[in-house]
């Protein structure tokens, strides 16, 4: 079994009648890259600030390194926080921030002055060294910040939607250095954010949060491809879910009635669910296509509503029978095949749709 560096064991945490986390557990192994990802209110900052020692938790444990740490306060806790604006000191010089946590430890001032030369290198900022904060760039900040958070060696570091604030080019460059330095360091970054391309772009685990609960965790690649419930595949971009009832299973599969149609699902691990019981499943919107050929067992007749650019990607926005409406992806480098108001067939495989654990739930 790998290294554990953090343990959350059951933790709770209410704000008078508010709870804000319920009885929430996770293992983070060492060195691992943990996305927290979830919409608004959903807990993600309050089990950061429970880790952080900035709240404390009504019950469960939190153990770093094995060790309970749960009435220790942040000094003690062998971690470090970033923040979303930075919070750097503006009277202090770029140099003078990133060796403030070593003074606060007392350190000789000559260790002081070589491991702020060697961490202002590492994150390429030696030359900012006697500028200060309202000198510098967002990027140039963020770097300055980074540096002041690691160079005191922390087991953890703890990141509230760090990069927020940036410009999407200079996000896509600090999210590239982030995760190089992560890598480099070995050190478990837990990650606060409501920005799935953050999340699956960094994330070596994610942890996807709704209504002060876990829905799901795991890789980038295990949650935008299998979804456990209609909750993560409707919050999860590029996912269509339908809702309906199971009318019959045979070899693997199911069939179930929705309100546009019956469409063949393949069960989940192996458990399949009651004839007549309430299921929910997706399925993305890349996986379907205007042009169906014998492969693509589930059929479907829509309109084209709308068609957009997403980045790369061309989307057609279809309404469904039941006004519904279901996404479908193309390749934006290809020639459009739809345009707003045509009627079209549209098809998947089987094997693409993804069964939800569950009766189907609210979105």
């Amino acid at each position: 079994m790998p290294d554990i560096d953090l343990e959350l064991r059951r933790i709770t945490k209410r704000y008078g009648s508010f709870l804000a986390v319920d009885n929430l557990s996770l293992d983070i192994a060492r060195g691992t890259f943990t996305c927290l990802l979830g919409p608004s209110g959903c807990g993600k900052t309050t089990t950061l600030r429970c880790i952080a020692g900035l709240e404390q938790i009504d019950s469960g444990d939190i153990l770093i390194g094995g060790r309970s740490i749960a009435d220790a306060p942040p000094w003690q806790r062998d971690i470090a926080m970033m923040f979303q604006d930075f919070a750097l000191f503006p009277h202090m010089t770029v140099a003078r921030q990133v060796g403030f946590g070593l003074e606060m430890l007392k350190q000789p001032r000559a260790e002081v002055a070589r491991r702020v030369a060697a961490m202002l290198k590492t994150f390429e900022i030696d030359h900012l060294a006697g500028r200060k904060p309202a000198t510098l760039s967002g990027g140039q900040r963020q770097r300055a910040a980074l540096a002041r958070a690691l160079i005191t060696e922390p087991r953890i570091l703890l990141l509230d939607e760090p990069i927020g604030s940036l410009d999407f080019s200079l996000r896509e460059m600090v999210m590239f250095e982030l995760k190089a330095v992560q890598r480099r360091l070995g050190i478990s970054f837990v990650w606060v954010t409501h920005d799935q391309t953050e999340a699956f772009s960094l994330g070596d685990l994610v942890v996807v949060m709704n209504r002060a609960r876990i829905e799901q965790v795991g890789s980038p690649a295990d949650i935008l491809e299998r979804p456990r419930s209609a909750f993560v595949a409707g919050f999860i971009q590029g996912n269509n879910v339908f809702r309906g009832t199971v009318t019959a299973a045979q070899d693997g599969m199911v069939r179930i009635a929705t309100g546009v149609g019956e469409f063949l699902v393949p069960v989940l691990n192996g458990s399949t669910p009651p004839t007549g019981g309430a299921v929910s499943f997706s399925v993305r919107a890349e996986r379907i296509t205007d042009q169906p050929g014998a492969e693509h067992a589930n059929r479907l007749s829509v309109r084209c509503g709308a068609v957009e650019f997403f980045g790369a990607v061309r989307r057609y926005f279809m309404h469904q029978a039941d006004s519904q409406i279901l996404k479908v992806d193309q390749f934006g480098a290809q020639a459009a095949r739809l345009r707003e108001g045509d009627q079209a067939t549209i098809g998947w495989r089987a094997a693409d749709g993804v069964l939800h654990h569950g009766d189907g739930g609210s979105p």
